[in-house]
């Protein structure tokens, strides 16, 4: 009998001729990419992925869907609804919360993917960069999404690895629609042996159904909380398991804030698009980022 894991296997490559479709299986790229935010200090915005094979991402979903099964059991792990007690874990005590947790953390240290994550301080960038900024580039989050997929091109081709990653992220709505509409724009900055480990365009996908993000999710969270509370023993966290895992970190600082919003106010024009854009202005923008 055909597993699971095979049977998904073979629809992501039920296109290709038999030898290519069985290379492809083994070094196909994935990476899963969630946020998460912080109302103290700095207010963190860090968005953090998880990157591994696809053969290994089939894997995985098994063993994440059988913890999820596991007695006290949940149809999806999101960690607000963890951390607050609601949603899934509504009327749950807090050590077995913390149980679920770390068994869920546990399957995620075991199949050791590589995180790359990046973060930034909202209160800084709302008070450098926003102001300045064309309208639909104001968004935090779109300096990281593009941050973590070019650092990560540069990583691999340091790495000497040469095939390209596909990112899921999870859903981000209007947010996500624009960061994902200037990609080709994006890639085709970089040098053509970077460009060509970008993968296809980005895809958000719902955190509830597709389970890698939901590790994304937690690994967020962990990354994020330790910045928030340097000084706390994350050891002692339920999600301690995922401090096993090999780390890319960026870091976007107030500097590097100040030096772009200097290089934004050097374009003509730029009073011109810092306004909420009307639909016209979006469809021009579309059609010309698509022809690029």
């Amino acid at each position: 009998m055909v597993s699971k894991s095979q049977q998904a296997l073979d629809a992501l490559v039920c296109g290709y001729g038999r030898s290519n479709r069985n290379a492809k299986v083994l070094v196909m790229l994935k990476a899963y990419f969630d946020d998460s935010c912080g109302d103290e200090g700095s207010r963190i915005l860090l968005l953090a992925g998880c990157v591994h094979r696809y053969s290994v991402w089939a894997d995985f979903s098994i063993g994440w869907e059988a913890a999820l099964a596991a007695s006290p059991s949940i149809r999806y792990f999101h960690m607000r609804e963890a951390r607050n007690l609601t949603g899934e874990f509504l009327r749950w005590k807090g050590r077995d919360r913390d149980a679920k947790i770390r068994m869920l953390a546990d399957v995620v240290r075991s199949y050791e993917p590589w995180v790359v994550f990046a973060w930034i301080s909202r209160a800084e960038h709302d008070a450098v960069l926003k102001p300045v900024a064309p309208h639909v580039l104001r968004q935090a989050y779109f300096l990281l999404f593009y941050a973590v997929i070019v650092k990560l091109a540069h990583w691999h081709h340091a790495m000497g690895v040469t095939l390209p990653v596909d990112f899921v992220f999870d859903e981000q709505g209007a947010t996500g629609n624009q960061a994902a509409m200037w990609y080709r724009y994006i890639k085709n900055l970089e040098k053509p042996e970077i460009a060509a480990l970008f993968g296809s365009s980005p895809t958000f996908q719902d955190d509830k159904v597709v389970l890698p993000l939901q590790a994304a999710d937690m690994v967020a969270w962990h990354l994020r909380r330790r910045k928030d509370r340097p000084d706390e023993d994350y050891l002692n966290w339920a999600t301690a398991p995922l401090s096993k895992l090999l780390f890319g970190e960026i870091n976007l600082p107030k500097n590097a804030l100040v030096n772009t919003a200097n290089e934004m106010l050097k374009v003509p024009g730029l009073s011109l698009v810092q306004g909420k854009p009307d639909k016209e202005f979006k469809k021009a923008l579309q059609e010309i980022l698509r022809k690029i």
